[in-house]
């Protein structure tokens, strides 16, 4: 009998019962294949992996011709147990259906927001390992994740408005006052920070706030906010930012830019809005060169149909700009943020 040490969950590991037939060769770190060929009455399952059968216990439901995606981990020398993670299920074409790991992190943000002072401790974590470096970009995914989970129920606009901070009202906002408000925030702050560039600063929300000798309950949130927008452009390598401006309609809204590592000229940017009464808007713009790629999700129907009524002619003030062609679609659920911060959307169908 072969035993699996659980790490963090029995939920995610295997135990072996029983291997059948020739014998499984496995190396550390290597990610394999397995199908669920059998269910025993015990509870067991059979499973055909590397060309060998063998029988394990697990506590996820499992069934008959279900393929997972397992990985071997490396351990201690001195243990001799070998330990096998479960990564994910698989569909018939090799997709995965349930990402444990997913599963995890979402067990674990929904911990995180029960509770600011956990958040909190979070958020100084991430800021201490972006500090020391050598993160790997799984880890760097992770913490991600985590981050934008646990800002989603900040509303900086409302503690904004609630603290006394004036901002620009989205009615008197022109595209060049919405740029120079992106470009004076956020990580662009940091820049100039570090550029001794301070004359430029006078405007900006954190230089306001940290000029205060004390701060409110709702200032510190406010603080606690935008850095944590900081902490995520370092660890993505891209720009995330709250919305600068205010807007009555909306509870909450999020940018997220970014220049794609994988090729020239390609730029992709990432839009949340929530709305009190229309629900959720998203919007994911790509430049590939001179093609421009318009994904939209709109929760509300009435207000998605309008839209649609009004794409053509968006093309075609788009391609007034010089733009080789211009592709809209809609979509029926809003992509996931882990998409946009791997770039898993350039292996997607726009």
């Amino acid at each position: 009998m072969i035993n699996f040490k659980p790490l963090l969950s029995n939920y995610e590991f295997f135990q072996i019962v029983k291997p059948l037939g020739k014998s499984i060769h496995l190396r550390a770190g290597e990610t394999v294949k397995a199908d669920v060929i059998d269910i025993l009455p015990t509870g067991g399952i059979v499973l055909r992996m590397k060309g060998g059968i063998l029988t394990v216990e697990t506590e996820i439901p499992l069934q008959k011709d279900m393929s997972l995606l397992l990985k071997i981990l490396n351990t201690p020398s001195t243990d001799h147990r070998l330990k096998i993670q479960i990564l994910g299920v698989l569909d018939k074409n090799g997709f995965q259906l349930l990402n444990l790991q997913e599963e995890k992190i979402k067990d674990i943000i929904s911990f995180i927001s029960s509770s600011p002072q956990i958040k909190n401790k979070i958020i100084d974590m991430a800021f201490s390992l972006i500090t020391q470096g050598n993160l790997s970009n799984s880890e760097k995914s992770v913490l991600s994740m985590l981050l934008i989970n646990a800002l989603k129920n900040e509303k900086i606009n409302n503690l904004l408005a609630s603290s006394g901070i004036l901002l620009s009202h989205i009615n008197r906002l022109s595209p060049e006052k919405f740029r120079e408000l992106i470009v004076n925030s956020g990580i662009f702050f940091e820049n100039k920070l570090k550029n001794k560039k301070i004359k430029e600063l006078d405007r900006d929300i954190k230089a306001t706030l940290l000029s205060k000798k004390e701060l409110s309950h709702e200032e510190k949130n406010i603080l606690k906010g935008i850095e944590t927008y900081q902490i995520l452009s370092k660890l993505t390598g891209g720009i995330f930012s709250y919305l600068p401006v205010f807007w009555e309609d909306i509870d909450r809204g999020d940018i997220f830019f970014k220049k794609s590592k994988r090729g020239k000229n390609m730029y992709f940017c990432r839009i949340d809005l929530d709305f009190k009464n229309l629900g959720k808007f998203f919007s994911g713009v790509f430049l590939f060169g001179k093609d421009l790629y318009l994904n939209f999700y709109i929760e509300n129907e009435i207000l998605m149909e309008k839209v649609k009524e009004d794409t053509d002619i968006l093309k075609d003030e788009l391609l007034k700009d010089n733009f080789n062609s211009v592709f809209i679609k809609f979509l029926k659920e809003i992509p996931q943020e882990k998409k946009f911060i791997d770039e898993d959307f350039l292996r997607l169908k726009v």
